[in-house]
């Protein structure tokens, strides 16, 4: 996996990629994004990190960790997120973008408080997904519900 993660960031996106650790790495990125937008990434937006990536692609702990590692080195060095946003586009039915989004607020509120900088880049992550207004704000709402 890592390999493939690698040769990723290493290479152009091909139109209609769909090479799974790339996918992987795209989300992980906008999670990493939203948990660094209050100035802070703690062991708690660590945590709710891995918890949405298992759940959402069923990975064991090592490539959760290997995935976070590489996520975090790409973060710090990455200009832009649109090449991930594009591949997610481009990859991702309508309902795994909601459900990102849903991950995204997760991450947000790992640390009891949605700072003013996670919820705008979140608002802005879900326009360029394409997310609707209303499924942003009902996956709001469902999270700080606890549902």
């Amino acid at each position: 996996m890592l390999r493939r993660i690698r040769d990723f960031l290493a290479t152009p996106p091909a139109v209609g990629e769909d090479d799974e650790a790339a996918l992987h790495l795209a989300a992980a990125m906008l999670l990493i994004e939203v948990a660094k937008a209050d100035h802070s990434l703690d062991d708690d937006e660590l945590e709710r990190m891995r918890g949405v990536l298992a759940r959402n692609w069923g990975l064991g702990e090592d490539e959760l960790a290997e995935l976070l590692r590489v996520a975090r080195n790409s973060s710090d060095t990455s200009v832009s997120l649109h090449r991930h946003i594009d591949l997610i586009n481009a990859n991702f039915a309508p309902q795994q973008k909601v459900d990102l989004v849903r991950g995204l607020w997760e991450v947000a509120c790992a640390d009891a408080t949605i700072h003013h900088h996670e919820e705008a880049l979140i608002r802005r992550l879900a326009d360029l997904l394409y997310v609707s207004h209303t499924d942003f704000i009902r996956t709001k709402h469902r999270v700080l519900d606890g549902e």
